[in-house]
């Protein structure tokens, strides 16, 4: 178990206990996003990833809601 924090706008956000595999993706999938763990980012990044993520699950939900449609028509 470990804690993550990220500055952002000179504001520090922590979250804590975090499970140590899923610590690597937040912290791969926050690098992928330009975000950095050691230095201040910007509101603006935080929500171009986010927006990036939504959009991901935005798509797995079409994605699924097709696998269920295709699934009541058998």
């Amino acid at each position: 178990m470990r804690d993550i924090a990220l500055t952002i706008d000179g504001g520090r956000y922590k979250a804590k206990n975090l499970d140590d595999t899923f610590a690597d993706f937040i912290e791969n999938d926050l690098a992928n996003a330009d975000l950095h763990l050691d230095r201040d980012n910007s509101a603006e990044q935080m929500f171009v990833a986010y927006l990036r993520l939504a959009s991901r699950w935005y798509n797995y939900e079409r994605e699924i809601d097709q696998i269920l449609h295709d699934m009541e028509k058998e």
